[in-house]
């Protein structure tokens, strides 16, 4: 092993252990002085290492050469106006007929999605295919040593299959009992979707409007929740599954996204820790459409920066459909517009050579756009408020400072907030009241000061600059500028769409300290690096696993905001009731005895046992005598106030057992009484 090699490979792992140490002392608040200092050194240093590698070119440095026949360019143009104008033509029987689910807009919809790829991808490429250089062209930069090669080999293939199915594993295993906490939007997610698409009682909704008055999320989500409630039955995983399947979903475009640009090492440690993260996977095991944005924009980001290198139209295509698709799920896709609009002029301000040569694949974007938010658009139109307003209603700075005064008022009321959001990476738990931790764990945030300071040295490469602009631009508007009222920060629910800048930003360190590592090492030590970066990304997979389905847990005392404490013990004493109803099963009648805080819940226990019986006894003296006595079994649940009634039902209904039901943490509420089916017949008797 080679003096250089064992250089790189000690001043890599000092980078990270400065990291690692100021992101442990951040926690404590009186080091976070030394925290942020020794955050900034590890940023240096990563700069000074490898701010001099280069990264793979972000432009195909072929001209803006025409095929071989004309007669391919003016098919492709006819396709493409031809889908435009099907989707015109949805747009307008959407206003015609605005109440059908489907019909014929989105027939036309969906015509129109099709002619798209058509016309991408049955027209001969341009010259010079992604990780081709052809003949005739000259680099002006080299790609960064370690940059994934143009063909994708076997092993390669089993590796990016192995970790979405460890992915899809993390996520629908055991769909009903983790996470633990049922949160009240999942079940108003299934009471929305069966109500508008199950019920006969009403005719169902168009999939081009928004639905949860008052919430007005696009109707798509609703649909698909109904597809699968129908499909599998009205149960909390089913209803908790479309959101899983999103979720393991994006490993795949995520690894295509870093390896482009930063090679197999990078990508590889990206979709991994995406596979895991406890707080990723705790988001996608929610029937909630937060998830569902990650998904959509690290496809459009892929195919973005895939079609500058590789000139394709499907790239360019398919860039702009998915983010139109996008349009259908969670509210932060709504920046994606903005997102990309920066790039644009970014593009054209530092690389503007380069971009007017990208100028008719930026409209076939712009076309692609337009095409995935068919009639949905029509809608929003029709309903302006309703696009951005829910965003704007809730926003803590509103507009742009217009004096020094202005400027100082703006910095006291956004930066508290963005600090604590800053925090809220690896120290502060999320107080949204949906995930109770911080987003990564120490070892994972410790990786991200150095790769921010990476993209920031080599901002000028589009697909730095583009992760810096979602990241902190989600960061900013949604975590920061947009809070709900009695919240305190930081509320990750909002960051779901930046969770693919975090997990590029990740990668770009081990990318960049692997390829200064292999460009010295011997071919016989070459194994080194693969069986060192395998086993830290196994021993990161097991510690988030091990946090997530053994110790998380939704504290109610973690919660800041006394309204948002207050609403999670209420969610918590309701969960603990259904959840122990449901082991009870449906063979039981259940009775809560006395007037009891204790609201029980008959939607979220519907979900987690079918036709269980239930009653409340406000007069228990003479209620209990009431109990019409059947071969079901009977349980009584006392909470506090009613403890005084156990003995009564035990001398009204002997032989059976007594029980206690606490909180995870030991915290009581309430007592048992139950009789199983054969010992509630032998009263009977």
């Amino acid at each position: 092993m080679g003096a250089p090699y064992r250089a790189n490979l000690w001043a890599g792992s000092i980078v990270y252990l400065i990291s690692l140490l100021g992101t442990l002392l951040l926690a404590n608040e009186r080091d976070q002085r030394w925290a942020v200092l020794l955050l900034i050194a590890a940023a240096v240093l990563a700069v000074l290492l490898w701010g001099r590698q280069k990264w793979a070119p972000a432009f195909s440095n072929v001209g803006n050469i025409p095929t071989a026949v004309n007669r391919s360019r003016f098919s492709y143009r006819a396709a493409l106006a031809i889908a435009v104008l099907a989707v015109l033509a949805a747009d307008l029987r959407y206003v015609a007929a605005p109440n059908e689910t489907f019909g014929v807009a989105g027939i036309l919809w969906l015509a129109g999605i099709c002619l798209l790829l058509c016309s991408a991808f049955g027209v001969p490429r341009l010259r010079g295919s992604e990780g081709k250089t052809p003949k005739d062209e000259t680099p002006n930069q080299q790609p960064l040593k370690g940059v994934a090669p143009p063909q994708w080999i076997g092993w390669e293939i089993a590796l990016i299959a192995g970790l979405f199915l460890a992915a899809l594993f993390c996520r629908v295993w055991n769909l009903t009992k983790f996470p633990d906490n049922i949160y009240p939007d999942e079940i108003m997610t299934g009471t929305v979707a069966t109500q508008a698409y199950l019920s006969s009682a009403r005719s169902s909704q168009s999939l081009f409007s928004t639905m949860w008055s008052g919430i007005d999320l696009p109707a798509l989500w609703f649909w698909i929740a109904a597809a699968f409630l129908k499909l599998g039955g009205n149960s909390l995983a089913m209803l908790r599954l479309p959101a899983a399947l999103f979720g393991a979903a994006t490993v795949v475009p995520l690894y295509g996204l870093i390896r482009g640009i930063w090679g197999r090492y990078a990508a590889t440690t990206g979709a991994a820790i995406m596979a895991f993260s406890a707080s990723n996977v705790h988001y996608s095991r929610l029937a909630l459409n937060n998830i569902t944005t990650q998904f959509f924009w690290t496809i459009c980001f892929f195919f973005l920066l895939r079609g500058f290198r590789s000139r394709r139209r499907s790239d360019w295509a398919l860039a702009g459909l998915s983010a139109g698709l996008s349009e259908y799920f969670y509210y932060g896709t709504r920046l994606l517009p903005f997102i990309l609009l920066v790039f644009v002029v970014f593009l054209f301000s530092v690389h503007w050579r380069q971009a007017r040569k990208y100028a008719a694949s930026l409209l076939v974007m712009a076309g692609g756009y337009f095409v995935g938010f068919g009639p949905l658009l029509v809608h929003f139109f029709r309903n302006p408020n309703l696009y951005l307003g829910r965003g704007a209603s809730l926003l803590i700075w509103s507009h742009v400072p217009s004096s020094f005064a202005d400027l100082q008022m703006a910095w006291k009321t956004v930066w508290p907030v963005f600090s604590e959001n800053l925090l809220g990476i690896s120290t502060h738990s999320s107080q949204d009241i949906i995930f109770y931790a911080p987003l990564l764990l120490p070892a994972e945030a410790a990786l991200l000061v150095p790769g921010v300071a990476l993209l920031l040295w080599h901002w000028r490469h589009p697909a730095a600059f583009l992760m810096l602009a979602s990241g902190l631009g989600v960061l900013f508007v949604g975590g920061t500028l947009v809070a709900y009222p009695n919240s305190v920060p930081p509320l990750i629910n909002h960051w779901t769409p930046a969770f693919p800048a975090f997990y590029v930003t990740l990668a770009v360190p081990v990318g960049a300290w692997t390829a200064a590592s292999e460009a010295d090492l011997p071919t016989r030590l070459r194994w080194i690096l693969p069986a060192t970066l395998a086993l830290t990304l196994l021993v990161l997979g097991l510690l988030n696993l091990n946090f997530y389905f053994r110790r998380y847990y939704a504290d109610p005392e973690s919660l800041k905001s006394s309204a948002y404490r207050s609403a999670q013990q209420n969610y918590e004493l309701q969960t603990v009731q259904s959840r122990y109803l449901a082991s009870l099963g449906s063979k039981y009648e259940v009775f809560t005895v006395g007037q009891s805080p204790g609201v029980y819940d008959p939607a979220t226990t519907r979900y987690l046992v079918p036709e269980q019986e239930w009653r409340l006894l406000p007069k228990p003296t003479m209620d209990l005598r009431s109990i019409h006595r059947d071969s079901k079994g009977l349980a009584f649940l006392f909470f506090p106030g009613n403890e005084q009634y156990r003995e009564l039902a035990h001398d009204l209904f002997p032989g059976g057992t007594h029980g206690e039901v606490k909180t995870r943490p030991g915290k009581h509420l309430f007592y048992t009484y139950v009789l199983t089916p054969p010992q509630a017949h032998a009263v009977h008797r």
